[in-house]
């Protein structure tokens, strides 16, 4: 009896040991898989894989940036992150992919910057018309305080966290007839993004906008839909617009940056190590290229659309800039404060 009553409290003491050990080993594991901020970052020792998607074809300039960001953001995090770059549209159109990034179909969305403004007030300065008077002027506000104050804005508004503005080209109309003033725009049906600053600025200059998905364009000029479109001479150029319309009109009357952009909640997912990897690669080798191929890139986009058949046109644009005289203030008094910010930072 004295050996049976030794044997069941020898085996009592094990799994007493037992369990001890694997709640221990628990709890080990639980600590391990914090990040230094005490937020889950339970990957298994794997890869945190982010995905980015956009709209542009494979030759336009800000795909490569992309993919130059994928690159950097590798090899800064020693393969600990990495990004899986889906274009064309293949999440589907920009409004589609910030919508991605809160059901979680996409991680991180590279675009131009004034399609958030479905989701912020803030994010209508954008795409005021004529609000930049060179390069230099757009650099100094996109890449000082101001700019960080509008990304601020827009994480309030919208959960969405501008994490890089990445310089693009200014637009350009392109259109199957001649226009040299706002007048000869009357009635036009011009392609613009779904964005109500394009929407109402291009129903002041007598045009009839027309907002529609990117990918659509190509056909809707070819088939007649609609008339014209504008874009930045790359997009033009890598887009083959020329092969569906004549003319080149340089009106230049927006500078949009692109912005890339990650939902709050996602980035605030990542461990603080990862959260500086991704900052510092959105605005590293990925923003130089962009900015270099941009500003030494447009002449040579210029002169490959009129070899390809368009005509240029260099319209009036003092005659453009007072029709949408009080643009702002009438339309859009949120962001006028904004506006003549930036307006004085010449």
């Amino acid at each position: 009896m004295k050996k049976v009553l030794f044997l069941f409290l020898c085996l009592v003491g094990i799994a007493v040991f037992a369990v001890g050990c694997s709640s221990n080993d628990t709890s080990n594991q639980s600590a391990n898989n914090q990040g230094n901020d005490g937020q889950s970052n339970d990957t298994n020792g794997e890869a945190v894989v982010l995905k980015l998607g956009h709209v542009w074809p494979s030759s336009e300039i800000h795909t490569q940036s992309a993919e130059k960001f994928a690159e950097e953001v590798e090899e800064l995090s020693d393969g600990k992150l990495k990004i899986e770059i889906y274009g064309d549209s293949t999440l589907g159109a920009d409004k589609d992919l910030l919508e991605g990034l809160k059901i979680g179909t996409a991680d991180i969305w590279a675009g131009g910057a004034g399609v958030l403004s479905g989701a912020s007030d803030t994010a209508n300065i954008f795409t005021v018309p004529f609000l930049f008077d060179t390069q230099e002027h757009f650099d100094k506000v996109y890449d000082g305080e101001v700019g960080q104050e509008i990304s601020d804005k827009i994480a309030e508004e919208s959960g969405y966290k501008v994490i890089s503005y990445w310089t693009r080209g200014a637009r350009w109309l392109t259109v199957d007839k001649e226009v040299h003033t706002p007048e000869d725009m009357a009635g036009l049906k011009i392609r613009v993004p779904d964005s109500p600053v394009f929407v109402k600025s291009f129903e002041q200059l007598g045009a009839a906008p027309t907002p529609m998905a990117f990918g659509e364009v190509f056909t809707s000029l070819q088939q007649g839909v609609i008339d014209g479109q504008e874009n930045p001479l790359s997009l033009i150029y890598n887009s083959k617009f020329n092969e569906v319309v004549d003319y080149l009109v340089k009106t230049e009357h927006v500078r949009e940056p692109i912005a890339v952009a990650i939902s709050q909640e996602k980035f605030d997912s990542l461990s603080p190590d990862l959260q500086e990897v991704l900052l510092t690669a959105a605005s590293g080798e990925a923003k130089k290229f962009a900015y270099d191929e941009v500003t030494q890139g447009d002449t040579e986009y210029l002169q490959n659309l009129q070899d390809a058949g368009m005509t240029l046109i260099e319209p009036d644009i003092s005659a453009f800039q007072a029709k949408l005289e009080g643009f702002v203030e009438e339309n859009f008094p949120e962001i006028s404060d904004i506006y003549e910010t930036i307006r004085n930072a010449k």
